[in-house]
């Protein structure tokens, strides 16, 4: 019989070279996207190492605390693989040969044309009430068991493996097994306002209890994410959304998960330049390129490259100093009378300490002319971030004006 519920799900890592981060644990990203987007709650992630005692525990905790649990790791030949038997300890089973596992196994390896060796039958041993998953990817067999409240699902760390299994099988048996209502999640994507600004302001609204807040906060945007019941009613969750929005003002760039789906500013301002056929040409000094790199090709017309603001000053034959945003305004203004682009964009800096900076951004159309100021600090890498996204914030306010 189905659950009902929102089940609570925990991704479980098992092997000393995540826990000590020789290997990135990837496994735990993807199934957690996986797990969010079937609608069920992650409660955790845990990371533990080849440890039979830890496991045994860790395993027992889990059983009190989830309905659903997707390990991957510890499934091979060698002696520090101990999943299958951490399992089998903690739920009082046997361990049991299976021929069928052996027998794709042993394929396996004759497919590959290279002799199997004496202890990879250890792969074949799986606790008894447990189903296997098949692997045609590998040699680990996965297996599916149920402890005295968790449903868990066992994968090898491979995550080429573990990916086809969850395809092949886990998601349709989760499907199966769990009936969710999927969560409405609006993400507001946020420019030039921080973290806690943002909860300051949400927390003189009312929004109601049903409704989850969570933030994610990024270089050089913030998301604000609002997730609502399955159920919730159309009309009072625009309503909601407007209320927030009116809130926060120009800062929202891009609402995703309502009417339209924008994924990061680069995106808002390619869509936006598609829409209203729209072209550009760029001169760029603190950004370095990276602005011109998130510009799609078939609306840049040209990017200039001056790492040393002074030197686009004297390209452009304007004063040296003391440059500012009027200078760069008077540049795109230039630029612009004889560009072959419907846009101009010119980005100027002034660097006043050690690894801090004001940027000068100006944008021109045959209809505007936009600029700002923005001081921003940190490492060479980070500016060269925030000076990029400066200019395509502005160049998104200038299309939508």
């Amino acid at each position: 019989m189905p659950k009902n519920t929102r089940p609570r799900v925990v991704i479980f890592s098992q092997g000393d070279e995540v826990i000590t981060g020789a290997t990135v644990d990837t496994n735990a990203a993807y199934l957690s996207q996986q797990c969010y987007e079937l609608g069920f709650d992650i409660i955790r992630h845990i990371t533990v190492a080849d440890d039979m005692a830890e496991l045994v525990q860790l395993m027992l905790d889990i059983d009190s605390m989830a309905d659903v649990c997707l390990c991957t790791g510890g499934l091979g030949p060698t002696q520090d693989d101990l999943t299958s038997e951490a399992y089998a300890q903690a739920f009082g089973l046997p361990l049991s040969f299976d021929e069928d596992a052996y027998g794709m196994m042993s394929a396996y390896f004759d497919k590959l044309n290279v002799p199997m060796a004496e202890v990879n039958r250890k792969q074949a041993y799986l606790p008894e009430q447990s189903e296997r998953i098949d692997n045609y990817w590998g040699t680990a067999a996965g297996f599916v068991g149920e402890g005295k409240h968790c449903r868990f699902y066992f994968m090898p760390g491979v995550p080429y493996e573990m990916r086809n299994m969850m395809t092949s099988f886990v998601i349709d048996d989760l499907k199966q097994k769990f009936h969710i209502e999927k969560t409405k999640l609006i993400t507001l994507r946020i420019m030039g306002m921080g973290e806690s600004s943002i909860q300051q302001i949400i927390d003189e609204l009312t929004i109601p209890d049903v409704v989850r807040v969570s933030f994610r906060a990024g270089l050089p945007e913030n998301e604000l994410k609002l997730t609502f019941p399955n159920a919730y009613p159309e009309k009072e969750l625009r309503a909601c959304i407007d209320m927030v929005q009116d809130a926060l003002g120009s800062v929202i760039f891009a609402v995703d998960g309502l009417d339209d789906n924008i994924v990061s500013l680069a995106d808002c301002v390619d869509q936006l330049m598609q829409k209203k056929e729209q072209s550009i040409s760029a001169v760029e000094t603190l950004s370095q390129g990276l602005f011109a790199k998130q510009c799609n090709a078939n609306w840049l017309t040209s990017s200039q490259v001056f790492p040393l603001c002074g030197n686009a000053v004297k390209t452009m034959q304007m004063a040296e100093k003391p440059v500012s945003e009027k200078t760069a305004l008077a540049i795109a203004k230039n630029l612009a009378e004889t560009s072959l682009s419907s846009m101009v964009m010119v980005q100027l800096y002034h660097a006043k300490a050690k690894n801090k900076s004001d940027i000068y951004t100006a944008v021109v159309d045959n209809a505007s002319a936009l600029s700002s100021t923005r001081e921003v600090s940190g490492r060479s890498d980070r500016q060269q971030i925030v000076a990029a996204a400066a200019g395509l914030n502005l160049v998104r306010k200038t299309l939508l004006n």
